[in-house]
């Protein structure tokens, strides 16, 4: 393993690894989220953790434990899904990095699988660059794109769907409930979506009868095994390049 686990280092073997060189690597994905019928509530935390330990193995970077508990707004109504307040959230991470940007470290990447989490990230990201000079990276949703170009042959999908279903069959098949799949969509506001993307974003909830945007029915372990590749591959190949960038002084 080229990368350290943090939790399993002591203060003196840590010591040495945090300077302006390092790279620290925040996992966060939602450890209590719905996920429909079929997938755990744990879903963004395994996938999340399964991209973190990958990124470790193969990069010099100082990983931290997995923080599952984020910003989720659109799941304050299912029971058990737990919400962190935008500002709240912010401060959280934020103050994570601080505690490391102290110590001279100013590279940060922040390995997210989720959505509305992505939104107070940009903040601690912008945030962080004015007030330490320090570069917080957001793993966004177009990491591993040229395998879901090509093996995903859903509708559209986005939560519970046959991208997240296939990942976690991977992942930890044990978990998932495949005789428990449905199809299912979220409404879409006319013209939001422009050949796929979103050119027009508008707060929402989930209210699909299921819990599910997506078709799962189509998930397969062997299409979660090449999906996730392609994403850590993506995420290892942005550490070198970050790795390798001067942060310009002032």
């Amino acid at each position: 393993m080229k990368g350290h686990h943090i939790e399993e280092l002591t203060y003196e073997q840590v010591k040495p690894l945090l300077n302006e060189e390092t790279i620290v690597v925040l996992p966060i994905g939602g450890g209590s989220k719905e996920h429909a019928a079929h997938l755990p509530m744990g879903t963004d935390m395994y996938v999340c953790q399964y991209l973190a330990d990958q990124v470790t193995e193969r990069c010099d970077v100082v990983t931290l434990p997995i923080l599952c508990y984020a910003h989720f707004p659109a799941f304050v109504d299912w029971k058990g899904s737990v919400n962190v307040e935008s500002r709240t959230f912010i401060d959280v991470v934020k103050d994570i990095c601080i505690s490391f940007a102290r110590h001279g470290v100013r590279k940060f990447l922040i390995i997210d699988f989720s959505v509305s989490s992505k939104f107070p990230l940009y903040t601690v990201a912008t945030e962080m660059n004015n007030e330490w000079n320090a570069k917080v990276a957001i793993s966004l949703g177009g990491i591993g794109h040229r395998a879901r170009a090509k093996l995903l042959e859903q509708e559209r999908g986005g939560h519970g769907c046959e991208n997240e279903t296939s990942l976690m069959l991977h992942v930890r098949p044990d978990l998932v409930h495949m005789d428990r799949a449905v199809e299912d969509y979220n409404p879409v506001l006319p013209y939001t979506l422009y050949n796929g993307q979103t050119g027009i974003y508008v707060g929402h909830h989930m209210v699909s009868k299921t819990g599910t945007n997506g078709n799962p029915t189509l998930a397969t372990r062997e299409k979660g095994e090449l999906l996730l590749e392609d994403m850590v591959n993506d995420l290892v190949a942005f550490v070198e390049g970050f790795r390798a960038f001067k942060i310009t002084t002032y």
